[in-house]
This record gives C-alpha cells, sequence and structure tokens, in this order.
C-alpha cells in the first residue's frame, strides 16, 4: 500500500509540476566582421533557419553593463526601410504564456519603437508584437526588451524584425521562454514495461498489456476523472477531452502507472 501511494504521489508530482522553460536562445554567433545572414554561424542550428536582407556585425556588441542577459559577441543590424531578420523553426507546442525577450541597440536618431517585431506560425500571416523602450530618441544604447503581445504555440514558430526607415538597430540576445503544458517528467516509470499497448490514444480506448484492475485517471490537475475496479484489458475513455493523463492500476498485485496523450 505504502508503495502505491508513494507512485500516486508520483503521477502528481509529474502533473503539477510546471515551470518557466527556455524554449529557445541565440546570441547570434560570433562573427569578426560584417556577415551575410545566410553566411553567419548562428548559436543553434537545424530545424531552427535565419534569413532576411540584414546583416551580422561584430561592432558595437552588447554589454552586461546595459544589461545582465548580454553575450556581447555579433549582433544583427537592420538599417534599412523594409530590411528584415527572420529566425523560423522554433517549436513551441506544449507551451503556454511564452514571452519573447531580445537585447537591442537602436541608433540616436530612432524613436524607441520604429523597429517593428512580428511573429507567425505559417510565415505567411503576422502578428505585431508591442513595445516600448526605457529610453526614447535621441539616445543610442542597449536595452532588454520584451515585447507584448500572443505568442502561438506551434510546431514552426518565425520571429521577423523589420526596419521602417534608415535608422540603425541592433538586435542580440533573442531568447523565448514559456510555461509547460505537459508533464514535468518525461515518462511516469512503468513497472511492466507494457502496462499500456496505445499510449498515444487516437480512438476511444486505451489498451492495456495485460489484465489491469483498479484503474484511475487523473487529469492536469491531479483530479480523478475515470475508475473502473472492474480487471480487464482496455477501457473505454470516449467521454474524456484531448489532452494528457495519467493512468494508474494494479496488475498482478502490483502497482503501475503510465501516461497517456488522448487526441
Amino acid at each position: 500500500m505504502k508503495k502505491f501511494y508513494s507512485l500516486i504521489a508520483t503521477a502528481m508530482f509529474a502533473i503539477t509540476s510546471f515551470a518557466q522553460t527556455t524554449i529557445y536562445s541565440e546570441d547570434m554567433g560570433t562573427a569578426t566582421a560584417t556577415t551575410a545572414i545566410s553566411a553567419n554561424t548562428f548559436q543553434n542550428g537545424s530545424p531552427i533557419t535565419y534569413s532576411g536582407t540584414a546583416d551580422v556585425r561584430a561592432t558595437n556588441a552588447s554589454s552586461t553593463t546595459n544589461y545582465p542577459e548580454a553575450s556581447a559577441g555579433a549582433n544583427v543590424m537592420v538599417n534599412a526601410a523594409s530590411e528584415t531578420f527572420i529566425i523560423s523553426g522554433i517549436d513551441t507546442t506544449n507551451y503556454t504564456s511564452i514571452q519573447l525577450s531580445f537585447g537591442q541597440r537602436k541608433g540616436a536618431t530612432a524613436a524607441n519603437n520604429e523597429l517593428t517585431v512580428e511573429v507567425s506560425s505559417d510565415g505567411t500571416n503576422w502578428t505585431a508584437l508591442s513595445y516600448s523602450r526605457p529610453t526614447g530618441s535621441g539616445t543610442a544604447t542597449w536595452a532588454y526588451i520584451s515585447p507584448t503581445g500572443t505568442i502561438p504555440s506551434t510546431a514552426n514558430l518565425s520571429i521577423r524584425f523589420t526596419g521602417t526607415n534608415g535608422t540603425e538597430w541592433r538586435i542580440d540576445d533573442v531568447k523565448l521562454v514559456g510555461t509547460s503544458s505537459t508533464l514535468a517528467v518525461n515518462d511516469i516509470k512503468n513497472k511492466k514495461g507494457s502496462f499500456i499497448r496505445n499510449t498515444y490514444v487516437d480512438a476511444d480506448e486505451i489498451v492495456f498489456g495485460s489484465q489491469v484492475k483498479d484503474v484511475k485517471i487523473y487529469n492536469m490537475y491531479g483530479q480523478i476523472v475515470k475508475t473502473s475496479s472492474k480487471e480487464g484489458a482496455s477501457l473505454n475513455v470516449s467521454e474524456l477531452t484531448r489532452g494528457n493523463y495519467i493512468v494508474t492500476g494494479t496488475v498482478n498485485g502490483e502497482a503501475v502507472s503510465q501516461k497517456v496523450l488522448k487526441k
């Protein structure tokens, strides 16, 4: 019995342990001269891609005296109307409350938000984010920006920075964080190895690897949403909505637990 309650506690810990996670981080590499976006060696590789008409510079590097997150290496410069820097291929699936932040240096003649920042889930339709800098026009300095707006949960997020005039903008230390909406523990240990055969439930039944009894299903809030005391090799879950669940049960007198995703 003690072992069973320990297993339940592990499942509940996995369900309730949501945390802010770094989804993506980019420091623009270590260019020593002006380099085209397509030729630069960025911190991240495939499936992340980088494109646009801006370029990478080694001058006017960010500094921790400007913001603590500064990497002090290369940065991307946007200094013409319609000049762009685009980051694509970021997987934000299973994250909520996604927040973008980045280091930004503006030219002395620029206003505080003339560089537009947009996000897209398909690379075609773009949604603008809003931001304001702590310093206005007439000041050329780095600042750490955290725009407001909705950033979608998608398998292929793109971020686009676009110049609106001929003034200079520098971009560095782009970072995305979010709250994981999946279980914090990758896999609840399955002591039998074959407790549930179809952990990806795309029909209306959970299929067990052997006869199971005393089945309980918990939602992401730790609430029991279905029970079955009858021993069987499957369980109908047609009434459950799409999402992640923890399934517990007893196999040959031993408590087991496993995560499932119902589609």
